[in-house]
């Protein structure tokens, strides 16, 4: 049996559901196994529960646990566990044999939580002033500069391909695959993305791949003394 929702109505519990995962590549599990971990955190700090020499709070849950509320496998929760990590969005530490992982959950940059306060291109777009005339959305596409045009160009590839929207002005795109190899190739890799993400924003440039970009930048940036030296004398062999 069900009702209609009205002021005084009581809402049944329910858990926060960031929006940003609404633009992620992150699998449905995943998504919600997140925003159960949230969830979790929340109710933790809420309750005062446990913080580190930091301040950061973490929780305690086991795969198990895990498993139980989501009514999935224990291995399809260690896939989404993989990919929060590999996301950046927790942080698992291990407190020894016969201890559950401390986790910690993480939240993107603060930039990436305006959407409530700032409405979105999109949204201003749709939202028409009275007495304004309607314009095609061709005519609009035709009046952009060049800039624009190169913006949406980086937008579309980030969707096409499936990748997520990183840096300070969210214009560097990486798959989870090509983050998860940033992550141990490139020591450093944070701050790369950052540096490409200014870059791009101040230069106006474009880059066709942008881990590609950071491997580029950072085997530039390796000391000499790491990189190999091909040259030898007549008569050795390599």
């Amino acid at each position: 049996m069900t009702e209609y929702l009205t002021t005084g109505a009581n809402l049944p519990p329910y858990m926060i559901f960031p929006k940003f995962l609404l633009d992620s590549s992150l699998s449905e599990t995943t998504k919600l196994l997140y925003m159960l971990l949230l969830d979790r955190a929340r109710l933790s700090m809420k309750n005062d529960g446990w913080t580190d020499a930091q301040g950061h709070a973490f929780i305690y849950f086991t795969i198990a646990d895990m498993a139980a509320a989501l009514h999935k496998g224990e291995m399809t929760i260690k896939n989404s566990l993989t990919a929060l990590e590999n996301s950046g969005l927790i942080v698992r530490r291990r407190q020894g044999a016969g201890h559950p992982n401390r986790i910690y959950v993480k939240i993107p940059f603060a930039q990436q939580f305006q959407t409530d306060k700032k409405a979105s291109a999109r949204e201003t777009e749709n939202c028409l002033v009275e007495g304004q005339n309607i314009v095609p959305v061709t005519d609009r596409k035709a009046s952009g500069n060049k800039k624009e045009m190169s913006n949406n160009h980086s937008e579309k590839r980030g969707s096409k391909d499936g990748a997520a929207a990183y840096g300070k002005y969210h214009n560097v795109f990486l798959t989870e695959s090509e983050l998860y190899d940033l992550q141990r190739e490139v020591r450093g890799w944070s701050q790369y993305i950052e540096k490409l993400s200014s870059y791009m924003a101040s230069s106006g440039r474009t880059y066709q791949n942008h881990a590609a970009t950071i491997r580029s930048w950072a085997l530039r940036d390796r000391p000499a003394s790491q990189k190999r030296n091909y040259d030898y004398e007549e008569g050795e062999s390599l």
